[in-house]
């Protein structure tokens, strides 16, 4: 007898549950239908979601991404921060993502363009007197004598556009570990990223900016094609 009191107790508790997340709709005709009851009513684009669900959904796992209400995922914006968070991380100053350039502004041109030239400049002058290879010296000295021209009419493009540009740039790991063929490489990187933000500011509406993407991307094509000779 106690056994069968047991068991239909568990069978009542067992329907119980049931009834909580199932629920039953009958049509005219007699059909039934069940519909569950969600896990939670929280909506994708929930403002402000617990920090078990960022956690659960895989964001609160994004390393430097804080746990502040200032930044919680659940909507495109944050999730845009997110993935640029960690897009920063791998790109260098010149790093390029086709989200960024979509949106770049002429600011943000002559910002990354003016990172670019001073890179350039500084690395070209340190090879010149650490390279033991004339022809890789001699390019080098082609490349700053290049950039800072480049920088001349950047300088006062930016003069006119009243933007102030950054004013030194640091190449310090960099110029640790220089090597004739690291400075191929640096030179092949940056310009292949300087060539994207030329395209980019060769289509813009700016017609100062459109002028001086479209004096300077055939240029920077120029020196890529060299470096890619000389790298081989």
């Amino acid at each position: 007898m106690k056994f069968l009191h047991t068991t239909s107790i568990l069978i009542y508790v067992a329907c119980v549950c049931a009834s909580c997340t199932t629920q039953k709709k009958v049509a005219e005709d007699g059909t039934v239908t069940r519909t569950r009851t969600p896990i939670t009513t929280l909506k994708p684009n929930a403002p402000n979601p617990s920090q078990s669900v960022i956690n659960a959904s895989g964001d609160g796992l994004t390393m430097g991404i804080p746990n502040g209400n200032d930044l919680r995922a659940g909507s495109s914006e944050n999730a845009t921060a997110i993935a640029n968070n960690a897009i920063s991380k791998v790109n260098g100053p010149m790093g390029v993502n086709q989200q960024r350039l979509d949106s770049l502004t002429s600011v943000d041109f002559m910002n990354k363009i003016a990172v670019h030239q001073m890179t350039m400049i500084k690395m070209s002058t340190l090879v010149q007197s650490k390279s033991p290879d004339k022809e890789i010296a001699d390019f080098a000295k082609v490349m700053l004598a290049s950039q800072e021209s480049e920088q001349v009419d950047l300088k006062k493009l930016s003069g006119y556009k009243n933007v102030a540009l950054p004013a030194t740039v640091n190449v310090t790991q960099q110029s640790n570990n220089l090597t004739p063929e690291s400075y191929l490489q640096l030179v092949i990187e940056d310009q292949q990223n300087a060539i994207r933000f030329f395209e980019v500011g060769n289509k813009s509406k700016d017609p100062e900016i459109q002028a001086f993407a479209a004096k300077y991307l055939p240029i920077s094509k120029k020196h890529l094609k060299e470096a890619q000779l000389l790298s081989k």
